[in-house]
């Protein structure tokens, strides 16, 4: 990885870190470079195909339509801090509060952008990578010039969940709750599917 995209990544970290549980509005200090460096990110993990649960593909076409399958800045900053948000639901194991805010997320962005399938797919996926990046599993490398991102396992940490860090997941949920109800439809908007994680699954 080169030398400036791994300082950008810490100092996107760090501004997440600084973030942690704010208001909608404060997604804007997060920094251009670090939210382009992780949109970078997030389409290198894009899948070129991906079955929705109700068995309906989403093709996306990575050679030539780049530009037609990222959202604005804007938008990607709103999606990023929210998958913050939702990976310290995760490391406190707080599922539902977790699914919430995602679905919330979710919601907001479809109504309110009307995006296509393949948009609403990468926003998925910036938001799971999210999550394992503000985890600290992310990992960025490059074989024969190519860069290479993959997502390591989470593991939750009940040792850094103490009652008040847990509050504060819930506010935060709940404020993007709140901000998404504007675009609430009669019934639950569709988009492609967060994976469980595997702690979760039986």
């Amino acid at each position: 990885m080169k030398e400036w995209q791994t300082r950008t990544l810490a100092v996107a970290v760090l501004g997440l870190a600084s973030l942690a549980f704010a208001g909608p509005v404060s997604a804007k200090e997060l920094s251009e470079k670090s939210v382009r460096v992780l949109m970078e990110y997030a389409w290198t993990i894009l899948p070129a195909k991906f079955t929705m649960p109700d068995g309906k593909v989403i093709e996306v076409d990575k050679k030539s339509k780049k530009k037609e399958t990222l959202v604005p800045i804007e938008a990607a900053r709103e999606v990023i801090k929210t998958g913050y948000n939702s990976a310290q639901a995760q490391l406190c194991e707080m599922w539902e509060e977790q699914t919430v805010n995602y679905d919330a997320m979710m919601l907001t962005q479809r109504i309110k952008n009307k995006w296509t399938d393949q948009q609403l797919l990468y926003i998925t996926t910036l938001h799971r990578m999210t999550i394992h990046m503000a985890a600290g599993k992310l990992k960025v490398s490059e074989k024969d010039g190519e860069q290479i991102v993959s997502l390591e396992p989470i593991t939750p940490s009940k040792d850094t969940c103490n009652d008040e860090k847990r509050k504060k997941v819930r506010e935060a949920v709940a404020a993007q709750v709140e901000a998404a109800k504007p675009f609430v439809p009669t019934k639950k908007a569709d988009g492609p599917a967060q994976p469980v994680p595997a702690s979760q699954k039986k």
